[in-house]
């Protein structure tokens, strides 16, 4: 199983068909979506079992592109995802959910921050957006905690969410273009 970075307290790496059960009980909670396009479709086991055997499949090695499960080090809990999605080129989105039970912990900003600087320090990315439904504040917040800057609003997925951005401040001249 690979290890994609570490934190202080959590650890983020590669999920294995084992994760399935843990995953969902995060998912599968409603309040998870309230802010994303899952609000009235929490996932179910069916859903969860193709999500991860999906990333399995993509064995994603990098950071410019990738999927990971969020595991509390102290409990060794799987509590959440994250990863950065495929969005513009050399530009990806940044992801992640954590199940409610660590929700107030700091544990979204300690992961967002670790992984823009990972991310950042082992690959030629030019940036990395967020969004943020406008209404989503803890989110948007943490978002300016790690480091981005708000963009304005434009409409993504059908719904107008606020932007965040932030630049690698060592780009280089190679293109990575993030592939699914």
């Amino acid at each position: 199983m690979y290890l994609y970075f570490e934190t202080e307290r959590l650890a983020v790496r590669q999920y294995t068909i084992n994760d399935v059960d843990e995953l969902l009980k995060i998912m599968s909670d409603a309040r998870v979506h309230t802010y994303t396009k899952d609000k009235h479709h929490p996932w179910d086991k069916q859903r969860t079992e193709e999500y991860i055997q999906f990333m399995i499949n993509k064995n994603f090695k990098t950071l410019d592109c990738f999927h990971g499960a969020v595991i509390e080090k102290a409990a060794n809990q799987l509590i959440g995802l994250c990863g950065l999605n495929p969005y513009q080129v050399n530009e990806p989105e940044i992801e992640f959910k954590i199940g409610v039970p660590y929700w107030g912990k700091g544990y979204a900003t300690e992961l967002g921050k670790h992984m823009i600087k990972a991310a950042f320090a082992t690959t030629d990315i030019k940036g990395i957006y967020g969004m943020a439904q406008q209404e989503n504040l803890a989110s948007r917040k943490v978002l300016e905690k790690i480091g981005m800057h708000y963009l304005g609003n434009q409409i993504f997925r059908n719904h107008e969410d606020s932007f965040y951005y932030i630049a690698n401040t060592k780009l280089s001249s190679h293109a990575n273009v993030c592939g699914t």
